[in-house]
């Protein structure tokens, strides 16, 4: 009795200090990186900011970062890759475990010629080494433009979920919607293929996953465009994804500060 009592209150006392140490250390700092300069937080409502702050701050915590070619990888540069996973985790249910299977994210100056392909890249998702990787020009190439339906971070994090919902015992995204994407996409590949001035860059064809990658891309920096070319589709995501990115958009809006 003692010991589940003692067991109880050390974690009361932890959860505690973890909740100041977000208050006055993590949250402030990650605020200050990503207010203004990451466009789908500083278009959450206040409410969601906290939230989306405390799992940005887990992922900083629990991913190993590993700076390639004499890279500083500072703070804010890992606290900007962070949130990108953040983004596409922030409504679904924590049981869900998503980007749980990757444990390292390796990040280099420039695109840099992968070891696995021989061909130059600007970020890969390796699922046997547990790895994602980044180059930070392509980061910075995509949050350059938020609005162009091209952004490295969401492009490969999309890629990890994926393949982490389709390798593991566990469901990542619900099952009911990954199938009607599939059947959605397979027959919207063939209308890409041959159509010129479809919504999806060419890229998106190549197969189930990069069509998956650019879809979550253009659903999160060109909600409204995409929702006007493909309703159907762009359901599907706000089911998928268990949020809907044109309701987060509002310029102009006064929110109170977060932190004092």
């Amino acid at each position: 009795m003692k010991a589940a009592l003692f067991a109880a209150l050390a974690r009361l006392v932890y959860l505690a200090y973890q909740e100041l140490r977000f208050r006055f250390y993590h949250g402030p700092i990650f605020h200050r990186f990503l207010n203004h300069k990451y466009a789908y937080y500083t278009s959450l409502p206040w409410s969601l900011k906290i939230k989306f702050l405390k799992l940005a701050r887990d992922h900083y915590e629990y991913f190993e970062f590993i700076p390639r070619d004499r890279l500083k990888l500072t703070r804010a540069m890992k606290a900007i890759i962070s949130c990108a996973a953040a983004q596409l985790l922030l409504f679904l249910p924590t049981k869900a475990k998503g980007l749980s299977y990757f444990k390292r994210i390796i990040v280099y100056p420039d695109y840099y010629n992968s070891r696995i392909t021989s061909r130059r890249h600007k970020g890969e998702v390796n699922p046997a080494l547990k790895t994602i990787v980044f180059s930070w020009r392509g980061i910075a190439e995509g949050l350059q433009h938020p609005d162009d339906g091209i952004n490295l971070l969401l492009h490969e994090f999309a890629h990890a979920l994926w393949l982490e919902h389709k390798a593991m015992s566990y469901d990542v995204l619900d099952n009911g919607q990954v199938k009607a994407f599939e059947r959605y996409a397979g027959r919207e590949m063939t209308n890409l293929r041959a159509d010129e001035n479809h919504f999806f860059r060419r890229y998106a064809f190549d197969n189930m996953e990069e069509f998956f990658a650019v879809a979550v891309e253009n659903f999160f920096e060109r909600p409204k465009p995409f929702l006007e070319a493909q309703p159907q589709l762009y359901a599907i995501l706000v089911k998928l994804f268990m949020q809907n990115p044109i309701t987060f958009y509002a310029p102009g809006t006064k929110q109170k500060p977060l932190f004092r």
